[in-house]
């Protein structure tokens, strides 16, 4: 009947705004057009998430991006956030279902939004788990899920010559909060590489199944993968042991620009010392040379008299 035609077409209309989800958007002071990609991004990162993951989420979202660091540090204090705010590149409140974006220490650090976006938002969701989990399995997950090249690539630069010493994985948690940080973050990703490489992707997705439902973390590893964390912690630190010899060779790669351009400065100015070096020599070859042999000696001409003639014009000249 045409009224049940209408009236399906009327709750569908009404039932789609119901279904989706509510964000609450805030930008402090970002371009206009950056804003935008990063609020059109929102809602692509939620089913990102659950693609990398398995855990759905469609619960309502606070989200605001902020241009100052100091402003970002103000709105992080407010919310209890006690690391060094200015050069944190976001945070999330799970509780709270809010996640702050600090885009002056992206653009400092030149890394894409879109992965940060991802990354917090992943910790959003995770946040929403029964079971308490690890740090370092945690920031894992979200790195692991953030999966952008361009800023793993970005942030494997700023690994240092000589690698940080972590003693297993809870002392990674630890390195996650200390001065280890910039090597702890890619370290915990690679924790989660190795359960995937392992055990398999759904593996993890087991996991996260079983945290989601509240088993503790290790029974639900021990569920999802058949094994325990003792051997993670084994393939971990024997992959940690196997990368270190080539960790010359990856730093060189990560850091080649920087070094031409100083090995070319120094080329350079070695160049200017060498060339002035030379010229100093020559300058005392010639100030000697000066002093032994005059340019203009005394005995190098004379008056006329008997050894000279004169020519036509009265000029002396030496007699032949």
């Amino acid at each position: 009947m045409p009224w049940c035609l209408a009236a399906l077409l009327l709750w569908a209309a009404l039932a789609a705004p119901a279904a989706a989800r509510q964000i609450d958007f805030v930008n402090l002071g970002v371009p206009e057009h950056r804003a935008a990609r990063v609020q059109s991004q929102i809602e692509p990162a939620f089913a990102h998430v659950q693609a990398r993951t398995g855990l759905a989420d469609d619960r309502e979202v606070f989200v605001t991006i902020v241009q100052s660091g100091r402003r970002f540090a103000e709105i992080a204090a407010a919310d209890g956030v006690s690391m060094d705010s200015e050069s944190v590149l976001g945070y999330a409140v799970p509780s709270r279902r809010r996640v702050v974006l600090n885009f002056a220490a992206m653009d400092e650090r030149g890394l894409e939004p879109l992965g940060v976006l991802r990354h917090e938002i992943a910790h959003l969701v995770l946040g929403g788990l029964a079971a308490p989990r690890p740090l370092w399995f945690e920031e894992g997950v979200a790195n692991w899920v953030e999966n952008m090249a361009f800023n793993a690539l970005v942030e494997g630069a700023q690994v240092p010559l000589v690698a940080a010493d972590f003693a297993g994985l809870d002392d990674l948690s630890a390195g996650l909060r200390d001065q280890r940080a910039p090597e702890a973050y890619p370290e915990s990703r690679r924790v989660i590489e190795l359960i995937v490489q392992t055990w398999g992707r759904p593996a993890l997705t087991k996991l996260l199944a079983e945290l989601e439902g509240g088993t503790g973390f290790e029974a639900a590893f021990a569920a999802a993968t058949g094994d325990n964390l003792a051997r993670l912690e084994q393939l971990w630190l024997q992959d940690r042991a196997d990368r270190a010899s080539g960790r010359l060779v990856l730093w060189l790669g990560a850091n080649w620009g920087w070094l031409i351009f100083a090995g070319a400065g120094g080329l350079l100015l070695a160049a200017v010392v060498i060339k002035r070096r030379r010229g100093r020599r020559q300058v005392d070859q010639w100030e000697e040379q000066e002093k032994l042999f005059p340019s203009d000696p005394a005995w190098s001409y004379t008056e006329p008299d008997e050894g000279f003639s004169t020519d036509e014009d009265g000029e002396p000249a030496a007699r032949r």
